[in-house]
């Protein structure tokens, strides 16, 4: 065997490994940060050539510049996050939020959460144009809601509507957004 295959060889088997330990189940449907980086490291290495002395080599970013990356929280999880930060920064006692179907309120995402004891839900529209719409139809039906960016806190309002009457202006306030039906 001449250099060249043992070469190709071994970066053949070390992708392979890269690629499988990448397929690998732990059980979720995603692949290890630690596989994808393996296989990443192995396929992105720079390679020099044995003939060309000339070629200066290229630098990849360290195992440690890339991990520091935090992923973009989504703009779904970033409203879930308000409302929660809210209601603890006002000290108003709240469920951790459960997603849920959306049924037909033009939504892209709803959320059951309980808050003071009562039954809420947090919406997050596709555009300001849907959330206008909902608006206008729970304005419609007495409901309370506290709406910031193309979200809104939709509270109860048949048992708990006196609880959130008088939460939802300090809830807007902690949100940048608006109380309505109060």
């Amino acid at each position: 065997m001449n250099i060249r295959t043992i070469a190709a060889g071994t970066v053949v088997a070390l992708v392979s490994v890269g690629v499988l330990a990448g397929c690998s189940s732990d059980g979720g449907d995603e692949a290890s940060p630690a596989a994808s980086d393996t296989a990443t490291a192995a396929t992105a290495a720079p390679v020099e050539s044995a003939t060309s002395e000339t070629s200066e080599p290229v630098e990849s970013p360290s195992p440690a510049e890339s991990e520091t990356t935090e992923a973009p929280v989504s703009e779904i999880q970033a409203a879930v996050q308000d409302v929660v930060t809210a209601l603890d920064e006002l000290g108003i006692k709240h469920s951790e939020p459960v997603r849920t179907e959306v049924g037909l309120s033009g939504a892209k995402a709803n959320f059951d959460i309980t808050i003071n004891g009562y039954d809420a839900g947090i919406l997050v529209f596709p555009d300001a144009d849907t959330l206008a719409e909902w608006q206008d139809l729970s304005d419609q039906f007495g409901g309370i809601h506290v709406a910031w960016g193309n979200n809104a806190l939709s509270l109860n309002s048949s048992d708990g509507i006196a609880n959130s009457a008088e939460i939802a202006p300090q809830i807007a306030d902690e949100l940048g957004g608006e109380a309505r039906g109060v």
